[in-house]
Parts: structure tokens; sequence; C-alpha cells
């Protein structure tokens, strides 16, 4: 019985042997995912109400990392900069160095649809909500303020939770009636017109003053209405 017994025993020994190898050789490759993580997070700094997503991709738990005997090293290889998809160096001096990919995405409070929109819909607070997206993948000016385009028009179709950009909406659309403001320092005169053609808002667009019938070139400053100076 006694030699049945210490045959189970050196068999559990055996057989436990490399599992407790492979769990240390895990827990430095966790180390090493955390480390890139912490990594890129110092080097990236929030604006405003930004978020900052860091995705490490997992290491193979296969791969054979030798105990390093001195801190880590983590860089950017050659002259890389820090991108959406981005690899980090880390290197064992004299002993090893592995590439990390990582993943980063930086997400920022946009207008956004919330529901389909053909081309002229509208604006308004009941298919218009806030959601954070990762500018990163965002072509042109995205927006951050719902007030700002209430009652603008969308001037092609839209897909439900898909940011508002600001090519993509006219403040002012052609043959829409607009109020004009006619400024020269403290003095202020108001008149009524018609839009020639589109505008966002900060473009210069064509507009006709319907009391004198002249066409100016007046700056879009909000939702139908543009402003020229004295």
């Amino acid at each position: 019985m006694l030699k049945i017994n210490l045959i189970i025993t050196c068999c559990f020994i055996l057989l436990s042997a490399p599992v407790y190898a492979l769990t240390d050789n895990q827990q430095r490759l966790h180390k090493i995912e955390k480390l890139v993580h912490a990594y890129i997070e110092q080097q990236l700094i929030s604006r405003g109400d930004e978020r900052i997503e860091i995705t490490v991709k997992a290491l193979d738990r296969r791969k054979k990392v030798a105990l390093c005997p001195q801190p880590l090293s983590l860089s950017l290889p050659g002259k890389t900069r820090l991108s959406r998809h981005t690899t980090v160096e880390v290197k064992c001096e004299q002993q090893w160095k592995i590439y990390v990919p990582a993943r980063i995405k930086r997400l920022q409070s946009v207008v956004v649809a919330s529901q389909n929109m053909s081309a002229g819909t509208l604006l308004t607070s009941s298919n218009l909500t806030l959601a954070y997206k990762d500018i990163l993948t965002l072509r042109g000016s995205t927006l951050s303020q719902l007030e700002n385009i209430l009652g603008s028009k969308i001037k092609r179709q839209i897909q439900r939770n898909q940011a508002i950009i600001a090519n993509n909406i006219c403040l002012v659309c052609r043959g829409d009636p607009v109020t004009i403001y006619a400024r020269s320092g403290t003095l202020t005169i108001k008149s009524v017109g018609k839009a020639l053609r589109d505008g966002s808002i900060g473009q210069v667009i064509s507009v006709k003053n319907s009391s004198s019938g002249r066409r100016i070139e007046a700056l879009v400053i909000a939702v139908g209405v543009v402003e020229i100076k004295l």
C-alpha cells in the first residue's frame, strides 16, 4: 500500500511541474501586457471629456519569456509614433525582446443620428443624440453641441448612430429665409433675406436682401442667421 501511495505521489509531482512552470510564464506575459498598457497611457493626454481606450493584444501564452533580472525597457520601434494601431517593443537587455500590438481609441462625445434620416430632414432633439465615437475613424468636422444645429437640415442620407459632420448639414439652406445682422462696432441693423446657397457654420454664402433686393455675401453664424460687417 505504501508503495502504491509513493508511485501516485511521484506521478502527481511529475505532472504538476510543467503546470507550475507554465503558470509562471503566463504571469510574466500578463505583466508585460499591463506594462504596455501603462506605457501607452502615460503618453496620451485626454482633452476635455475625451475618453481613451487602450486594448493590448493578448500574447500567445505558449510563448516563453525568461525571467528578466532588471526592469524591462519599453519603447516605440524605429521612428514610429502612437497611432490607432501601434506596436510597443518590450526588451530585456541582452536577453530577449518582443513586440506587443495595441489598439488606441480616442472617444469624444459627438452629435449622432438617433434614427435613419433622408436628405432634407429637419434636425430636432427627437432625431439627434450624443454618443462617444472614436474620432480617429471619423472624417470631417464633428459637432459636440446639439443646440447649435437644431432646426438645420441634413443634406444627404444618414444612418442611425452615424456621427453628424458639419459639411453634411446646412444651417442655412438654399431658398430658406434668413435673418441678416449688419454690424459696425456697437451698431447692429437687422433685416431679412433669402439664402442663395447652402451654408454651414462659419461659411460665407450669398444672400439676397428682401428689402433692397441686393445680393450680399454674409457669414453663417447660427441656424437661419447670417452676419455682415459694415
